[in-house]
Order: C-alpha cells, then structure tokens, then sequence
C-alpha cells in the first residue's frame, strides 16, 4: 500500500530539522519521513490532507484551516513534476520523484514555498541548493 503524501510535503522533507507544531506532530512527521525519505517507501502524490495532517494543529475536521495556500503548493509542485516527465502521482517510488525534482532550478523550488513559514525559517533553502546533499534521487 503506497503511502498518501500531499505534493508539497515531498519538498518539506528537504528541510527537516526535526522541529514542529508539538512533540506529536514531530513525532509523527518524523515517522513518514523515514518511510518515505530515507526508506523509499512507495507513495501516492495528492492535494488533500495526508498522513503528516494527522497532528498538524491547522486540520480542522478533513481540511486544512489553510487549504488554499497549501493546496496551491501542492498544484505547483504537481506542475514541475509534469514538467519534468512524472506524469504518474500513484504508486511511484520517492527516488523517482526526487530524481525529477533534481531538473528543477533552486529558485523554482524557492518559489513555492516562498510564503511557507518554515522556508521563512531557513529550513529548506540550503538543500534546494544543494541537491548533492539529497538522501534520495
């Protein structure tokens, strides 16, 4: 069974410090990451609320309090996937799809998350540079 992963949160991983809305949040974000990033656990890419949601304190019911802004990282990270030859979302390895997002110039990837308050924080910068550093791809 492949793991249900917001588009966005594949960019997320990139920037991991170990920090979060609380010690369940971490904990749990954490746990994905490893299935997914280090272990290159297979994965359906989606735009909805997925297993790193689950204890994220914006998630109110099945929606996230900020759908639209992350919904529109979600599409964005989608559109460079297809632009750089992932057509299939479902069931694909995360080596794969970091292989794809390794086309992309750093300052497309800095653009998506330009809003996020995490990029603000200096987490994902350095590794959207520094593709090299990358544990899948």
């Amino acid at each position: 069974m492949p793991i249900i992963l917001r588009a966005h949160h594949l960019l997320c991983f990139l920037g991991f410090k170990g920090a979060g809305y609380s010690k369940e949040f971490v904990g749990n974000f954490e746990r994905v990451y490893k299935s997914v990033y280090l272990k290159n656990a297979p994965i359906t890419i989606v735009s909805f609320p997925d297993e790193i949601c689950r204890y994220c304190p914006n998630l109110a019911a099945t929606e996230c309090r900020f759908e639209g802004k992350v919904k529109k990282y979600d599409e964005k990270v989608v559109e460079l996937l297809k632009l750089y030859g992932l057509s299939d979302l479902e069931d694909v390895l995360p080596s794969e799809v970091y292989n794809v997002l390794k086309q992309a110039l750093p300052q497309q990837l800095e653009s998506i998350c330009q809003t996020c308050e995490w990029f603000a924080l200096g987490f994902c910068r350095e590794s959207f540079h520094r593709k090299d550093l990358w544990k899948n791809g």
